[in-house]
């Protein structure tokens, strides 16, 4: 972990050499004053299961709310407020299922394909 003024910085991944070069994602834990948000790069479900357990109020969901995430997973950050950083794409990101799995764990969804740049504020 590292300080940056009031954040605290924690390098979570990658765990080790993946096969797929979206599981090599930098996942850092942003701990401010009084929120927290993961940045997940694009992980999927093999980076995911070895991360384990993070908690987080924000989620930068990982690979564009692609069909690669654990549900359990995703649910299991915690997040009030999840970020899907999106833009016009023929892959269908983000799918339907992962929307509803992480509305369903009681996040707001933010995507910026639909609300632009997205600030969040860790204080």
């Amino acid at each position: 972990s590292r300080s940056l003024g009031a954040l605290t910085l924690s390098v979570e991944g990658p765990r080790r050499v993946y096969a797929s070069p979206n599981d090599q994602s930098i996942v850092l834990l942003v701990e401010g004053p009084q929120r927290s948000m993961l940045l997940s790069g694009d992980i999927e479900t093999f980076a995911q299961a070895e991360l384990g357990h993070l908690r987080a109020d924000v989620l930068k969901v990982p690979h564009q709310g692609a069909a690669t995430s654990d549900p359990e997973w995703l649910a299991g950050i915690g997040a009030e407020t999840a970020v899907i950083s999106v833009g016009p794409n023929q892959f269908g990101h983000p799918v339907n299922w992962v929307v509803d799995v992480l509305v369903s764990s009681g996040a707001k969804v933010l995507r910026t394909d639909e609300a632009g740049d997205v600030a969040v504020s860790l204080s």
